[in-house]
């Protein structure tokens, strides 16, 4: 009896070799390279993102290098065109869309890049192809020619009405040509062609124009994907091998986890896209540039304004840092920095990311000297759907509830005027709700590249400040040493310099190290051990208030100031080991932050996971026009929840949020400011190479080990498409047996004049 084949896998069924360097579309209709390995290519419809079955293609050569690097200027000559890279998202998912700008006052047609080919003195098929999408125009050609230009083919094309025209001319002959919907806005532009018996190819694309007949320096296409190859028909897409050859310079590029990470001189970045991690990562190459601002990562220091925003420094930043900046509160003016020119064509850029903020952020670009403004960038980042508006605006979603927002000047700027940023606001502003900035970045160039982080240097610091070492352990570095911290909950961040403010905690005995003596108001607690973080003694709430308690609490009696913000933190560690729910005076929360003997409201409390199950815990409040009493810590009310926990680092200063922790004993302690010098940092340019790039043939074969064949019988019953595999000659689509083995069996399919329609899988 024969085998049933239903409910059979791809692999209880056949074994794979072959197609290294292919790709396909993935289930959610992006472009994506074949994994290293054994991977069958299971292809989807990028516009139904229906499953269209197994891909099977011959080998193939992409002729291009660089085929999706367009602004790489040693491989395609540009003459009349400008290529902006990483302008959109790209049918592989990413953005690595090129934007191709037909130059101001160039007609129609007079504007491309190009790529040259040795070739063989003989009439030889090739199928040109490309991937384009509208950016203000419509239309472009796409365009080959031999040695001479009148041996050549030129076809414009219509993205909307997806309609190829024009003729061949000379030695080259039309044999077909077509625009195919891919998804997402995105056509592939085909043609196919025989060229003259010249020995060079010349292989083109020309933007067209949004409207009239000459370029306006903003119009064009999106393009991506570039293919050239010996054959009847276009296949699929053949990425390039592309290797890094060196860099001079760190670089930063985004990991597994949309983390921004940089990596070492001469180190490959192979980046993932932050918006959709799914994706596989990608080799990133970028010329050399120079962040001019300075401290780009700490917003809330000089020369960085303020505008009279409340500037909360400590957030968790894209890098996996807490050097983002929380920014809140009315304004009295913009927030901003200024620098001298580099160039006449500057590109602005910066991280933001909502909290609670209401109302739009803006940001600008001026040039003081001219008294110029650029366009204002005016930012959404409430609501469903976070937004720019602004001519020449992008908005970029990097992951984790941040956008980058980028600008690149159209003003006229000459080396040396001052030009000033703003961020957030630019002028006064009523309070429109909390959001977080990081990661300003100037820099020379028509268009943003990957954040630099300008270079701190510290120089001096009269005092003790603490820091977390590469163990997650908090130390203390002496008076005058730099400060180099790690983030204890993720120790594989790097670490950065801190840079603080003055500031004094106000209570003493911080630590508790005398036990129940160092909290002078208590009950319900009792003295315990640490051994997280380099404490090791606290206070404990070993159990909750019994009915009928209204509260048990530790708390101190420092002297307060009326009408006076005041923030208190201290460490907590839940004893089942959870994460502790926020400070709040009722309800199922765990206990309450209090400051003069009143409770902190929830909205102003955070708190931190700083690792190992230990949360840092702030909470902000001004203090009453009097202070009857001055008793503050913690409070575990009746309505809180049972969940028992310790605590310790106990600290409470006159601001607006919590500074690292100043550890104390007998009496309050100050730790005076960090200086350090800022500079502008230059990444170097990655040099890499590229190469015509050939993709293996598929090769599946069926597996009668597996179990579902009929040794006995020698029997399958199967039903098969015919698959796209070489241009002519015999189609083998079935072969049972070995390469060498006694026996074998094929299946041809013959021979065929034409080649079966694109897309037959």
């Amino acid at each position: 009896m024969t085998t049933t084949l239903t409910e059979k896998t791809f692999a209880e069924l056949f074994t794979y070799s072959g197609a290294e360097q292919g790709s396909f579309v993935n289930a959610q209709g992006w472009i994506q390279k074949k994994p290293h390995g054994e991977a069958p290519r299971f292809d989807y419809d990028p516009v139904t993102k229906v499953a269209k079955g197994l891909l099977i293609e011959n080998s193939r050569t992409n002729l291009f290098s660089f085929s999706s690097r367009f602004d790489k200027s040693s491989v395609w000559i540009r003459g009349g065109a400008t290529p902006v890279p990483e302008a959109a998202v790209a049918p592989n998912g990413r953005w690595d869309a090129c934007k191709l700008i037909l130059n101001s006052g160039i007609s129609a047609g007079g504007g491309h890049i190009a790529q040259t080919f040795a070739k063989a003195t003989t009439a030889t098929t090739y199928a040109y192809s490309f991937y384009a999408k509208a950016a203000g125009a419509l239309n472009g050609w796409i365009y080959a020619r031999g040695a001479a230009g009148a041996d050549s083919i030129s076809i414009p094309f219509n993205l909307t009405t997806m309609v190829a025209s024009g003729v061949a001319t000379g030695g080259f002959v039309e044999v077909s040509k077509r625009v195919v919907d891919v998804g997402n806005g995105w056509r592939r532009v085909e043609i196919v062609f025989t060229a003259d018996a010249s020995a060079t190819l010349v292989a083109a694309i020309y933007p067209g124009t949004a409207s009239g007949s000459v370029g306006n320096g903003v119009d064009g296409l999106y393009i991506w994907g570039a293919q050239l190859e010996e054959g009847k028909f276009p296949s699929s897409y053949i990425y390039n091998v592309e290797t890094v050859a060196g860099r001079a310079s760190i670089g930063s590029y985004c990991d597994a986890n949309g983390v921004l990470r940089n990596v070492a001189v001469g180190v490959a970045r192979n980046s993932f896209e932050p918006s959709n991690l799914a994706l596989p990562p990608m080799l990133m190459v970028e010329e050399q540039r120079t962040n001019i601002l300075l401290k780009s990562n700490d917003m809330h220091l000089t020369p960085w304004t303020g505008g009279g925003l409340t500037r909360i420094p400590g957030r968790l930043a894209p890098d996996g840092t807490y050097r983002a900046v929380e920014f809140s509160g009315a304004s009295v003016g913009p927030n901003t920095q200024s620098v001298a020119a580099t160039a006449t064509v500057m590109t602005y850029s910066i991280y933001l990311k909502n909290i609670s903020r209401t109302g739009t952020l803006e940001l600008l670009l001026r040039n003081h000297t001219t008294s110029v403004n650029g366009v204002y960038g005016n930012v959404t980042l409430h609501g469903s759907t976070p937004s720019i508006a602004g001519a020449g605006w992008e908005m970029r979603d990097v992951g984790g509830g941040w956008y980058r927002c980028s600008y690149t000047s159209n003003i006229h700027i000459t080396v040396g005027d001052t030009v000033i940023v703003y961020a957030v606001v630019a002028g006064a502003r009523a309070d429109a709700g909390a959001c977080l900035a990081w990661g300003a970045q100037l820099e020379a160039g028509a268009f943003a590249t990957s954040y630099i982080p300008s270079t701190e240097t510290f120089t001096s610091r009269a005092s003790i400040g603490t820091y977390f070492d590469s163990m997650g352990v908090m130390k203390t570095a002496a008076a005058g040493v730099a400060r180099m911290t790690y983030n204890p909950a993720d120790l594989t961040i790097a670490p950065w310099l801190m840079q603080e403010m003055s500031s004094v905690n106000l209570l003493t005995e911080s630590e508790f190290r005398n036990g129940l003596a160092d909290a002078s108001i208590r009950l319900g607690c009792a003295a315990a051990s640490w051994n997280e973080l380099g404490f090791t003694t606290g206070i404990a709430f070993s159990a909750p208030p019994p009915a009928g308690t209204f509260a048990f609490y530790a708390a101190k009696t420092p002297v307060l100031a009326p009408s006076t913000t005041y923030v208190i933190s201290c460490f907590v560690k839940m004893d089942d080991g959870g994460a502790l729910s926020m400070p709040t005076s009722g309800g199922a929360a765990d206990f309450a932050l209090v400051i003069a003997n009143a409770p902190i409201s929830p909205a102003a409390c955070t708190m931190t996971h700083v690792g190992g199950g230990v949360y840092r815990v702030t909470g902000t409040r001004t203090t009453d026009a009097s202070v009857p009493s001055a008793a503050s810590g913690i409070w575990k009310y009746g309505t809180n929840s049972a969940r028992t926990f310790r605590f310790t680092g106990l600290q409470l200063e006159q601001a607006s949020s919590a500074s690292s922790y100043i550890p104390t004993t007998t009496a309050a302690v100050t730790r005076l400011a960090d200086i350090a010098s800022s500079t502008a940092t230059t990444r170097q340019a990655d040099t890499a190479t590229s190469v015509a790039t050939t993709r293996a043939f598929d090769n599946v074969r069926i597996d009668t080990t597996k179990g579902w064949f009929n040794a006995a019988e020698g029997t399958v019953f199967m039903e098969l498409e015919a698959p796209r595999t070489s241009d002519t000659g015999t189609k083998t689509v079935l072969e049972f047996g070995g390469w060498a083995g006694a026996w074998a069996f094929r299946t041809p399919l013959g021979t065929s004049p034409t080649p079966w329609p694109t897309g037959t899988r």
